[in-house]
């Protein structure tokens, strides 16, 4: 079959079909006003830069990792087979890319910044922080999508950046980012390239080069992941003793959590007490934008274990609900200068909203007054007693980090 004299090709029409139908799924799988989402988990996990990535961070190879193997097997076959298929922020790239026609293609004599930020991550990831995992692009996609999230408020759509910085970057320079900067695509060129020199070799003679520019590359690939590990080692020894944010229940240590996490936003978007907010520098800057909990008017409830169910890192640990219960995300402290209690007034609001008994009553001045303490074996840190003090601005139980782990064995 011919078309204008020139022969047809399935690819020309196939390519594109194929690249609108995973835009459309995509969105369908983020999409952040339904009353589930959990299918957004789907989308980052496939990623083989954060499957590979986090699995050495964390030393453990997850469910969701899976996910990541067939697209594994494609590109070590087809050689970029996701960017050009499967990849829907590469579809909004060529959109706005086509706003400028004839714009100039000055990244071809650019290094390739990308496969250094692959190596710089997955050397940092062999000592548990992998330095530049939150730049996957299906993990910003995502993250756009979940800062849409109900209910709307600036601080969430803060998360969402990511995404129109990226078309921002390709109206300014196109095709800068997936040529030269995005580490999935490195990530991919890593995999296919004992294919891709297989292949060569079968079907040219190689002129064998030089012994020193033979192992040019190696060590230049050698040191860039050496390092990353510098990088992890400094970033991870900069956090010192200093307690840190709230984090969700099964969350990394703070030193591994602000690197492994990809401020995706599946953990907010699934969390129906609404208490995920993204940390605006409450850590410092290596955990901008990562998930943090506050207890306004609620708090992590007993019957809940969402958002371990929803990470594609592996940032947060997927835990069954009576292990979630048992895992401390702080400890409740009372503030007795301002318990109404202490001041004789009638609140008891803190002892009867916990819901594991870890707060009771004990007698003071002889057996006159009563006040509240916590119980710290079954203290989780959840912050029901925190969301139930009535006392304003500041309220006389609050729940604080604490930098060492621990499990509650009653809860």
């Amino acid at each position: 079959m011919k078309t204008s004299g020139q022969p047809f090709r399935w690819r020309r029409v196939l390519r594109p079909a194929v690249r609108w139908l995973v835009l459309v799924a995509a969105v369908a799988l983020a999409w952040p006003l339904r009353q589930e989402s959990f299918t957004s988990v789907l989308l980052p996990a496939v990623s083989p830069f954060v499957a590979v990535a986090s699995a050495i961070s964390v030393r453990a190879v997850g469910v969701l990792a899976l996910l990541a193997v067939p697209v594994v097997v494609l590109v070590l076959v087809f050689h970029r087979w996701f960017c050009r298929y499967g990849c829907p922020v590469g579809l909004l790239q060529e959109l706005v890319a086509r706003l400028r026609p004839n714009a100039g293609k000055p990244w071809r004599k650019w290094p390739s910044l990308g496969h250094w930020l692959l190596l710089l991550t997955l050397g940092g990831a062999l000592l548990g922080y992998p330095l530049f995992l939150w730049l996957d692009p299906l993990a910003l996609f995502n993250g756009f999508l979940n800062a849409w999230r109900r209910p709307l408020a600036l601080v969430t759509l803060l998360t969402g950046l990511g995404l129109p910085a990226l078309l921002l970057l390709e109206l300014a320079v196109p095709r800068l980012w997936c040529r030269r900067v995005c580490p999935l695509g490195a990530a991919q060129d890593l995999l296919a390239g004992p294919r891709r020199w297989w292949w060569a070799k079968s079907r040219a003679k190689v002129t064998e080069p030089a012994p020193g520019a033979k192992a040019k590359p190696g060590r230049r690939r050698v040191l860039a992941a050496l390092a990353g590990a510098a990088g992890a080692l400094t970033i991870k020894s900069a956090r010192g003793a200093t307690p840190p944010p709230l984090r969700p229940p099964g969350s990394l240590d703070e030193p591994r959590f602000t690197g492994v996490c990809v401020r995706c936003g599946n953990c907010a978007q699934v969390c129906p007490s609404k208490i995920i907010q993204p940390d605006l520098g409450a850590s410092g800057a290596a955990g901008l934008l990562t998930p943090q909990l506050r207890f306004g008017d609620d708090y992590c409830r007993e019957d809940c274990h969402r958002c371990n169910e929803v990470c594609p890192s592996g940032a947060i640990a997927r835990l069954a609900l009576p292990d979630k219960r048992r895992h401390v995300i702080g400890l409740a402290m009372v503030d007795l200068d301002r318990c109404l209690l202490v001041q004789g007034r009638e609140c008891t609001a803190c002892i009867q909203k916990c819901p594991y008994q870890a707060i009771a009553m004990r007698s003071t001045d002889g057996g006159f007054s009563n006040e509240p303490c916590v119980v710290p074996d079954r203290c989780n840190g959840c912050g029901a007693c925190e969301a139930a003090c009535p006392t304003r601005p500041v309220r006389a139980m609050r729940v604080r980090p604490q930098a060492a782990s621990r499990v509650v064995q009653n809860a």
